[in-house]
């Protein structure tokens, strides 16, 4: 007798364009919050690992980072770009469209890809001598990033389809895939870079392999959800032609984006330069505060990472009005998450701060900086949110230019101006910090408000 086998029940769409947007909100945001979390524990142990290690360990890995960036830039803008073009269409219910969408974004992520790794393998000795990098700094960052530039397609592959899994509405996917890269992550970094066991004592190149190794077992997680459908979109081998015309949709959200994300990311790299010219201590505890404030940034970076899909669905779903709502709530939501955890962290920055080994000068500064670092966190929360609501409809060049100018305009001159020629110091740095994110925020909602964003066809 034929045994029946019950078909497999399609995933469940998650509706949002109806329902409490508060609730929403935080459905979307719990999980995309706890994933950038888990992003940013990484970083956090690396800071702690690399400290056993001693000497210029973890400013070696913090400037290869910081070079990094400013070369990835160009595949940032495609999570941002993907997951309008998806959104959109599964928030008109076109289904077969949106899966057709991932599949030209993972193309266009392998052409980024190469560009990048074969300009970051030539010339990144170059660069990091630009940006300050000597001695010691100087050979662990380089070792760092060749080997991060060898798994690059694996680094990279991993945040970006994340964005297209997101624009479908099902971020809980991507928590969960996250959660394989950062458990690989945190298993294999004490091993590597101490040599535990049977392994040698890599140091700086033991978090390069970590990444790497961790990335590629989160990727083969992260096709199998695409493949199966079980995060609501599904690739078909029959997309694997190039579509030009979806890659010009895809790119009219992408290049802004990535616009918008290589002006901070050099920008960091001329604050790297001027950081480090207050010495390596200084440069030290400028690391650890990045570490340690990215873990607490990525709640509100998980509410802007919300906001945009409620935004792009309810717009593809004529509702307008809910866009908007639904980006002054998760305005609101992020500026209060980042006062409240900011300010826990700022009762006892000293303890914080020595667990991962700083003394002297290192943790002096730490320390000084913990209470402006929270107002720049509720400022960057507020002009982060405000802008991916934007990009979430698809005005992307608007928070380019507010972004553009934010840095360039505000944070660096300040920065430069308050830390030597008013004799400030390091202070001034961070001052810079929060005056720019003040302005882009004011920015950004001026043009929010104008509300021409409701009308943009993509």
């Amino acid at each position: 007798m034929a045994v029946r086998v019950a078909p497999r029940r399609a995933p469940r769409e998650r509706d949002l364009t109806s329902g409490s947007l508060g609730r929403l909100l935080l459905d979307l945001a719990l999980p995309s919050a706890l994933e950038m979390a888990l992003f940013s524990v990484v970083g956090v142990a690396h800071a702690y690992w690399l400290g056993r290690v001693g000497g210029m360990a973890l400013a070696a890995v913090a400037m290869g980072t910081s070079l990094r960036m400013v070369l990835i830039s160009p595949i940032m803008g495609l999570s941002a770009g993907g997951m309008a073009v998806v959104a959109r269409h599964v928030g008109a219910g076109e289904r077969r469209l949106a899966d057709h969408a991932v599949m030209q974004s993972l193309l266009l992520l392998f052409v980024l890809v190469a560009a990048v790794i074969a300009i970051g393998l030539s010339l990144m000795p170059m660069f990091l001598r630009w940006m300050g990098a000597s001695g010691e700094v100087l050979t662990g960052a380089i070792a760092y990033l060749r080997i991060i530039f060898i798994g690059l397609l694996f680094v990279e592959m991993l945040p970006s389809m994340s964005g297209v899994i997101r624009g479908a509405g099902h971020p809980e996917h991507t928590l969960r895939i996250n959660m394989v890269y950062v458990a690989v992550m945190l298993a294999l970094t004490p091993i590597l870079v101490l040599g535990l066991g049977p392994f040698p004592a890599l140091g700086v190149r033991g978090v390069a392999w970590a990444e790497v190794l961790g990335s590629a077992a989160a990727v083969a997680a992260l096709l199998l959800v695409l493949v199966r459908g079980w995060a609501g979109v599904t690739l078909h081998l029959a997309d694997v032609r190039p579509d030009l015309s979806v890659w010009r949709r895809i790119l009219k959200v992408a290049l802004p984006t990535s616009a918008q994300r290589l002006s901070p990311n050099l920008g960091n790299a001329f604050l790297m330069r001027l950081v480090s010219s207050f010495g390596g201590e200084t440069l030290t505890a400028y690391s650890l505060l990045t570490r340690v404030f990215g873990v607490l940034q990525s709640v509100m970076m998980g509410i802007g990472n919300a906001t945009a899909p409620l935004v792009g669905q309810n717009l593809g779903a004529q509702k307008p009005d809910r866009s908007e709502a639904s980006a002054k709530l998760g305005t609101v939501y992020a500026v209060c998450s980042a006062l409240v955890l900011g300010g826990l962290l700022s009762i006892a920055p000293g303890r914080v701060f020595g667990a991962f080994g700083l003394q002297g000068e290192a943790l002096s500064v730490a320390v000084m900086a913990t209470w402006i670092l929270t107002l720049s966190s509720a400022a960057l929360a507020w002009m982060d949110v405000i802008g991916r609501a934007l990009a979430g409809a698809g005005d992307a060049l608007s928070p380019m230019f507010a972004s553009i100018g934010a840095l360039w305009l505000v944070q660096l001159p300040a920065a430069a101006i308050l830390s030597s020629a008013a004799g400030l110091g390091p202070t001034g740095i961070f001052v810079g910090l929060v005056l720019s994110y003040l302005a882009g925020g004011l920015a950004l909602t001026l043009r929010f408000r104008q509300g021409r964003w409701k009308y943009i066809q993509l």
